[in-house]
C-alpha cells in the first residue's frame, strides 16, 4: 500500500510538471513573437518610415490602448469561457498582423496607418490573452506559487530576448523574413496551448451584467492590493513609454544607431530580468514582497535618472541590464501578490486588473514620452520619468502598508 501511494504521488508530480512544461512552452512562443514585435514596430516607425518623435509616441499609444479598454473584458471572458480554447484561438489570430506587415514591407506599401492597425490588432489580442494565460497558471503552479511565477517570468523574458535577437537579424536579412518568423513563433504556440489542462468556466451569478466586468477591480480596491495597483500603474506611466519610445529614439537620435542597436538595448531589460529571476529562484523567493516591490521600483527609477546623463553607449547598455535586474523583483513580487490573493471565482478578473495596472497608464506614458522627447530630448525625458517614479514610490510607501505585505 505504501509503495502504491508513493507511485501515485510520483505520477501526480510528473503530471503536474508536464502541465507546467506545456504552459511554459505556450508562454515562450507568445513572448518570442512579442520580443520580435517589441523591436520591429518601433523600428518600422523610426528606421523605415523615419517618423517624428510625436508619431513614434502616437503609434505606441494606439498599440497600448486596447489593454486599457479590453483587459477587464478579457478577464470576464477567461472566467466565463474555457480559457485553454480562448488562448489557442488567440495564438492562431496573432499570426496575421505580422504577415500583413511583411506583405506591406515587401510591396513597398508600408505606412504609418498600416503599422498602427497591425500594432493595435496585436494589442487587442494581447488584452484577451493575458487574463486567460494568467488564470491557467494557478492550475499548473503546484504549491509554490512564487516559484511558478518566477519560472514563467524567466521563460517569458528569455523568449523576448530570443525574439529581439531574431529582430536584430533584420539588419542583414531585411524586415520581411523576421516578420514571418514572428508569425511562425506565435502560431506554433497553439499546439502547446491545446495540451494545457482544461479549466471549467465559472457560471455567471444571477443578475450579473455590465457590473460583472468590474468585479475584479472592486475586489482589488477593497483590499491591500490597491497599494500594489498604484505602484503598478506608475510602471505603466513612467517605464512603458521610457522603454518603447525613449530608448529607440535615444539609439537613433543620440547614438546614431540602427535596428541592431535598438535590439541590443531593448534586449538588456529581459536579460536582466532573467538573471534577477534566477537569483530569486536560488534564494527561494522573497518573504516581504511589498518591501521588495517598492525598493526595486526605486532602484529602477534611479537607472532611468542616470540614463539621462548622456552616458557612453556601453554604459547605457549595462544600465538597462540593471533596470532589468530590478524588474525581476517588481514583476515577480507584484504578480505573486495578486496570484495568492485572487479568489478562485474571480481569478482571471483580478489578475486582469494587475495587467491593467501595467498598461492602463501606458498609452498616456507613451504619448507623453514622444512629446517630452521632442521638447527636452530623449535623454532628459528619461530622467524626468525616473524622478516621477521615485516620487510615486515615496508617496505610496508613506501612505500605505505596502512595505509590510508578505
Amino acid at each position: 500500500m505504501q509503495g502504491s501511494s508513493s507511485n501515485g504521488e510520483a505520477d501526480a508530480s510528473s503530471s503536474a510538471e508536464g502541465r507546467y512544461a506545456w504552459f511554459l512552452a505556450s508562454s515562450t512562443s507568445w513572448y518570442a513573437a512579442h520580443g520580435v514585435n517589441q523591436v520591429m514596430i518601433p523600428w518600422l516607425v523610426v528606421g523605415v518610415l523615419h517618423a517624428s518623435p510625436e508619431w513614434t509616441g502616437t503609434v505606441q499609444m494606439t498599440a497600448m490602448l486596447p489593454n486599457l479598454v479590453l483587459l477587464l473584458v478579457g478577464g470576464v471572458l477567461a472566467d466565463r469561457r474555457e480559457a485553454r480554447r480562448v488562448l489557442a484561438l488567440l495564438h492562431a489570430l496573432a499570426a496575421f498582423p505580422p504577415l500583413v506587415l511583411a506583405a506591406s514591407v515587401g510591396s513597398d506599401a508600408l505606412s504609418i496607418p498600416i503599422v498602427m492597425v497591425c500594432a493595435t490588432s496585436l494589442g487587442v489580442l494581447t488584452a484577451f490573452a493575458h487574463p486567460a494565460r494568467d488564470s491557467l497558471l494557478s492550475r499548473v503552479a503546484g504549491q509554490d506559487v512564487m516559484r511558478a511565477v518566477t519560472g514563467n517570468t524567466i521563460a517569458q523574458f528569455g523568449a523576448q530576448g530570443l525574439g529581439m535577437a531574431v529582430a536584430a537579424a533584420a539588419r542583414w536579412l531585411g524586415s520581411v523574413p523576421v516578420l514571418v518568423v514572428q508569425a511562425a513563433f506565435v502560431a506554433l504556440g497553439r499546439l502547446a496551448t491545446r495540451r494545457l489542462p482544461a479549466r471549467a468556466a465559472v457560471e455567471a451569478s444571477p443578475g450579473s451584467g455590465p457590473a460583472d466586468f468590474f468585479a475584479g477591480l472592486r475586489f482589488v480596491l477593497r483590499s491591500d492590493l490597491r497599494a500594489v495597483l498604484a505602484l503598478v500603474c506608475g510602471i505603466g506611466l513612467t517605464f512603458n513609454g521610457s522603454y518603447y519610445v525613449l530608448l529607440p529614439l535615444l539609439v537613433r537620435d543620440v547614438y546614431g544607431g540602427d535596428v541592431s542597436g535598438v535590439s541590443l538595448l531593448l534586449a538588456m531589460f529581459p536579460l536582466g530580468t532573467i538573471g534577477g529571476s534566477l537569483l530569486l529562484l536560488a534564494r527561494g523567493g522573497i518573504r516581504r514582497k511589498g518591501r521588495g516591490l517598492a525598493l526595486s521600483l526605486a532602484a529602477a527609477a534611479c537607472c532611468l535618472v542616470v540614463a539621462g546623463r548622456a552616458l557612453p553607449f556601453p554604459a547605457l547598455v549595462l544600465l538597462t541590464f540593471g533596470w532589468g535586474l530590478a524588474g525581476a523583483v517588481f514583476l515577480n513580487t507584484s504578480r505573486t501578490l495578486f496570484q495568492e490573493r485572487a479568489p478562485a471565482t474571480e481569478r482571471a478578473r483580478v489578475l486582469a486588473v494587475n495587467q491593467l495596472g501595467f498598461t492602463a497608464a501606458g498609452p498616456v506614458g507613451a504619448l507623453l514620452s514622444g512629446f517630452a522627447a521632442a521638447r527636452f530630448g530623449p535623454e532628459h525625458a528619461l530622467a524626468i520619468f525616473g524622478f516621477g517614479m521615485l516620487a510615486l514610490v515615496g508617496a505610496v510607501a508613506l501612505l500605505s502598508n505596502v512595505t509590510r505585505m508578505e
